[in-house]
């Protein structure tokens, strides 16, 4: 269903175990995981932590869900977690949002879920977690118990043990027996009403109510009662084809030929860059090698914007240079971050994070400010830098390597970089 640009995709959750989030930046991208788990049964939790690659969906999934649940007469909130660092929760909700928020805590005793957006975006500000749940739990005071929290973050932005401690400290649990109120009679009639006016026996949306999913149903690796983190999984190949067809795609059926045909999966995996490949597509119905994906894709992100203070500092020639130094100089020190010129570096996390200057050290440091401000990099908190892709950094140090042997570097010196167990100072980046 296609609404207000939101395609429903029925999208699934992988929970994680403990030693699972330790590697969920990874396992974000993995998508060998089956059907995995929808969201009926994630609204069911009491605090759940979503974890989902930038681009995923993860906010617009949380809108939704919002939406939808308000549609069903239920109390449901989308709350900006920057916003709630700095301002009281009455003062970020939407329009209506307050007066709705009210009503349910004079109600007494329907439960309301409260979908708190998104902790990577807070930390860039060098926001606090812990003030911001605060806030909410502030407002929640005498009400905690009706409430169901979910948080999203990106898998790189989240401390598994610190933050699902904050939140632990902030929101708890209610203890076992301190069950969250049924709705209320009048409220469970108007739900089998509408479920019996569809014709169906479903609710509305085709979505199973919250409160009616079967608990034979219960998966072992989700307890609803405790504190649990998932993943979002990457879009299926039906997936894909439903977001192609909604999104105008007049032959869906050439265009997912395509992507099989140039092995372009890597790419339609996640909305935003599956958006970008409908495009390309729209243009030429032509996708061209995997190679020329990645090198369009290059392109596309290290362009120069007119509009911005730093036009014309950084040729473009330059720009692809310096990005495929420090993609190599990445893929050899096996680290994901680079040193953000723009903040402070959190020393907590100054550990493997590769400094640019190091790096290019031939450059001026408004020419890697300006680097690391285009599209082709994302922030990942804390001081840090990441190229957005991971695939992209992979075909870059591939090319660098190459401009290396081309440029004369002999196969012994270049197997050397590769596989020596100790790297030299003056390693040709």
């Amino acid at each position: 269903m296609h609404v207000n640009g939101f395609i429903d995709l029925d999208r699934r959750f992988h929970p994680l175990t403990d030693s699972e989030l330790e590697d969920a930046e990874n396992l974000a991208i993995r998508s060998d995981y089956g059907s995995g788990i929808g969201w009926p049964k994630l609204l069911k939790c009491r605090r759940l932590i979503l974890l989902a690659e930038a681009g995923a969906g993860k906010t617009a999934e949380m809108r939704q869900q919002a939406k939808h649940l308000a549609e069903e007469g239920r109390f449901a909130f989308f709350v900006d977690l920057e916003s709630l660092d700095r301002e009281p929760v009455e003062n970020v909700l939407p329009a209506g949002g307050k007066e709705r928020f009210e009503e349910w805590k004079t109600d007494g005793k329907a439960q309301a879920w409260f979908f708190l957006d998104a902790v990577d975006e807070l930390k860039l500000t060098r926001g606090k977690l812990d003030r911001a749940l605060r806030q909410l739990a502030t407002a929640l005071h005498g009400n905690l118990d009706r409430a169901r929290i979910v948080i999203s973050c990106r898998p790189s932005d989240w401390r598994p043990h610190i933050d699902a401690a904050t939140v632990n400290d902030q929101l708890p649990v209610p203890a076992e027996g301190v069950g969250v109120p049924s709705e209320s009679s009048e409220q469970v009639f108007l739900d089998a009403l509408r479920r019996e006016s569809d014709g169906t026996g479903s609710a509305t949306h085709d979505r199973p109510d919250v409160d009616d999913v079967e608990e034979q149903e219960h998966d072992p690796r989700l307890d609803v009662r405790a504190l649990q983190t998932v993943v979002m999984l990457p879009m299926s190949n039906r997936r894909i084809e439903c977001f192609a067809r909604q999104s105008d795609v007049q032959d869906t059926a050439a265009f997912l030929a395509e992507v099989r045909r140039r092995d372009a999966w890597i790419f339609a995996r996640r909305p935003l860059d599956l958006t970008a490949l409908i495009d390309v597509w729209k243009r030429s119905e032509h996708l061209g090698t995997r190679a020329g994906q990645h090198e369009t894709y290059v392109k596309a992100k290290l362009e120069d914007t007119p509009d911005r203070p730093d036009d014309s500092v950084l040729a473009a020639d330059r720009a692809r240079l310096g990005a495929e130094r420090l993609a190599l100089a990445l893929a050899l020190t096996r680290t994901r971050t680079i040193r953000s010129p723009e903040q402070a570096l959190d020393a907590d996390r100054a550990a493997g994070v590769l400094d640019p200057a190091g790096i290019l050290p031939d450059w001026k440091e408004d020419e890697r400010r300006t680097l690391l401000r285009r599209a082709l990099f994302a922030p990942a908190t804390y001081g840090r830098v990441r190229f957005h892709h991971r695939s992209i950094q992979e075909y870059l140090a591939a090319r660098r390597l190459h401009a290396l042997r081309k440029d004369g570097m002999s196969i012994k010196a270049l197997f050397r970089l590769l596989f020596a167990e100790r790297y030299g100072v003056n390693s040709p980046w």
